[in-house]
This record gives C-alpha cells, structure tokens and sequence, in this order.
C-alpha cells in the first residue's frame, strides 16, 4: 500500500489536525454523552454554520474567528436555560439552532463572494485537506486551552457528570463548570466543521464516546478508549479514503462506527 502521500504538507496538516480534533470531541463527547446532550453536537453545529456564515458576511478574513464566539454563546445560553428550567432543553436547542441555521442561510446568500469564502458544499460535508498553516495552528491553540482546562478540573467534572445535585452540595460551582464546558465544546466543533462538515461533526462526539463507555470501567478508561477509538479511526479514514477516493470526513466516520461495532462485539466475546 502506497503511503508516500502522507509526505505532503497538506496530507500532514489535514492528519494532525483530524486527529486532535477527532480526539478532543470524544473527550469532550465522553463527558456531554454522560450528561444526556448527545444531541448537543448536532446542534452546535448548525449554530456553527451560522456563525461562519455570519463571518462571511461581514467580511471577515477569518470567519471561524467569528463562528467560535457566536456557537459559544449559543451553547452556553442551552446551558443556562437547561439550569433553570422553563423550556425543556431539547426544545430549547432545537429552536434556537434551527433559527442559527436559517440565519445562516440568508447570511451566506447575502455574503459578498470574496477568496475568503467557504464554498456551501464544504460547511455542509467538510473538506480537511483545505486545512491550512492558520487552521492548524487554531486547532492546536483550541487543543491546548482544552486538555488545560479538563485536566485542571477533571475531578469536579466527574462529580457534575454523575451527580450535579451532590457536587452542587459538596461546593463545586456546576454552572461555571458546564458554561466552560460548553464553551470549549463549541469551539472544537466550529474547528471541526472543517474535517467533517455539519451534517457528520456529530458522530465525532458520539461516536467514539459510545466505544469508550463499552470498554471502560471509569470515567477516565472511558475517556482514554474514546480517545484512542477517535485517533485510530481518523488513521483508517485516510487510509481507506485515499485507497477507494472516498471523501474524508465520511470514510472516517464510517472507520469509527467500525470501531464502535468492533468494541461491543469485544465486549460481548470476553469472558466476565
């Protein structure tokens, strides 16, 4: 099997960035998927699209730049309306996301065609060889901020996640933590719209958090399976995607639903 294209800067950008990416959702998705907001992803994404859109037009060089802060405040307005009841917040979610997304279109027909565009196509099913030297570097930034943040307070997430009732109780301020959460969510997802599109940037949080939960027996086996599952399938994704020209982001959520199905199917093989 021929790998030397794997020596080209754009199949190296477009691999580093997809597996940080691919491992900082299932992460995150370990924690979002635990507190019943699998659909969160899905979500977050359509925010996203109108973020970039909004970007776009306004002219904005760099129009993630615009789309991280605006998904941010989405999401994190889910969170207080989740905190304090009133609108369920599926509910709440879907309308609030439908109406990012519709802006979003009108903002994208209204847009300015400028070299700076994304092409609809690509906000749609992603493109991660488009990634470049900037991109990365803003994933990696994103990447830094957020292994921070976890690893600083992975302790009083775990509390929140299993029991926010208790942690509240125990002094551990749970909405600070889920705004924070959320926050950084919605930048690795507006990071992601790149390598998967929104259409499939969900199953990298789903996904790959759903492996980890069958093969581990803590939260932190969990998270490092899912992370593992999210690395391994970005690797089979390329391979696989330039084998058979496939697009990328769709060979790679096809590798990772493999390796869900692989793990039940472990699971259900070893002995108890």
């Amino acid at each position: 099997m021929d790998l030397g294209y794997l020596a080209i800067p754009i199949f190296q950008r477009a691999l580093v960035a997809g597996a940080v990416l691919s491992a900082l959702l299932a992460l995150l998705g370990v924690l979002v998927t635990a507190r019943g907001l699998a659909y969160l992803g899905d979500g977050l994404s359509h925010a996203a699209f109108g973020g970039i859109a909004l970007g776009m037009f306004l002219g904005v060089h760099a129009p993630l730049l615009v789309a991280i802060p605006f998904t941010a405040l989405a999401a994190m307005a889910i969170g207080a309306l989740r905190r304090r009841g009133g609108l369920r917040s599926d509910v709440a979610m879907a309308i609030l996301f439908a109406v990012c997304f519709a802006v979003g279109v009108v903002l994208l027909k209204k847009a300015r065609r400028t070299e700076n565009m994304f092409d609809p196509e690509q906000l749609l099913f992603g493109n991660i060889l488009l990634v470049g030297a900037n991109d990365l570097w803003i994933v990696l930034g994103i990447a830094a901020i957020t292994v921070a943040f976890v690893a600083f307070a992975w302790t009083r997430l775990a509390y929140a996640t299993f029991d926010e009732e208790l942690a509240r109780l125990g002094g551990i301020e749970v909405g600070w933590l889920e705004s924070a959460l959320l926050a950084l969510l919605a930048a690795v997802v507006v990071a992601a719209i790149r390598l998967a599109g929104v259409v499939l940037v969900s199953a990298f949080l789903v996904i790959p958090a759903a492996g980890g939960r069958v093969l581990g027996r803590t939260l932190a086996g969990v998270a490092g399976w899912a992370m593992l599952s999210g690395v391994v399938g970005v690797g089979l994704g390329f391979v696989v995607a330039h084998r058979f020209e496939w697009p990328e982001g769709a060979a790679i959520v096809l590798m990772l639903a493999l390796l869900f199905a692989g793990a039940v199917a472990f699971r259900r093989l070893r002995p108890t």
